[in-house]
């Protein structure tokens, strides 16, 4: 394996049709072949594949903390060639809130990368501080969800297009296509803010070449 810029990235992607899917169960609401006829698939943290959400998987983006239980062995067998990470191996961001009620893993982001240093099998990027915090300063200040940090990344790359499913911002109150998500505690000062991003998609998505499936689209329609 070897650690790859961004420029790398984007030679993998730019001009090509890429799905990004998230973890919502619009996912599930594709034809069949829709999301593996694109040239790139890209899915997040604990995708599940199957014949409506697709098979491929040729880019795995993650945050890659200790929820996210793909192995190595399963992603190299789904065909991943190139894993994306959303957060930079530093400490990027200062929050008393965090020290104080010692959350660390929050805003130092080290501990991923020591945990996972011999996870990575193949072509993978880690962001620097700059890209990172780009995406907080996007959202106000606030962390973005790991499927929208892909977009956002995926989009930096300037392919022919990009088609969005299992996006439902949360609406559905599932992750990794049929289990239950728990909010994040409310107190947390740069926790994740959904609605803003959906408010984001809703502003660019028409000079972007995004495309959408049926929920998200609903869920833009009322942002």
């Amino acid at each position: 394996m070897r650690f790859v810029e961004f420029a790398d990235v984007v030679e993998f992607l730019h001009g090509k049709s890429v799905a990004v899917i998230g973890s919502g169960p619009g996912c599930l609401d594709n034809a069949r072949g829709v999301v593996d006829g694109h040239d790139v698939v890209v899915r997040v943290n604990n995708y599940k594949t199957g014949k409506l959400q697709g098979k491929r998987t040729d880019i795995h983006y993650s945050f890659y903390g200790n929820s996210v239980n793909k192995s190595a062995r399963d992603l190299a067998a789904d065909g991943v060639k190139l894993c994306m990470c959303k957060c930079p191996n530093s400490k990027p961001l200062e929050s008393e809130w965090h020290e104080r009620n010692g959350k660390q893993n929050g805003i130092d982001f080290r501990y991923i990368y020591r945990s996972r240093a011999r996870f990575w099998f193949c072509d993978t990027f880690v962001p620097d501080d700059a890209r990172f915090l780009g995406k907080v300063n996007l959202l106000g200040g606030y962390i973005p969800t790991t499927g929208f940090a892909a977009i956002l990344d995926v989009l930096d790359c300037h392919p022919a297009s990009v088609y969005l499913t299992g996006f439902d911002m949360f609406a559905s109150n599932l992750h990794n296509v049929d289990e239950p998500w728990k909010p994040g505690n409310p107190a947390d000062p740069i926790g994740h803010r959904p609605d803003l991003e959906a408010g984001w998609l809703k502003e660019n998505m028409g000079t972007l070449h995004i495309t959408v499936d049926r929920r998200l689209r609903h869920v833009l329609e009322r942002a």
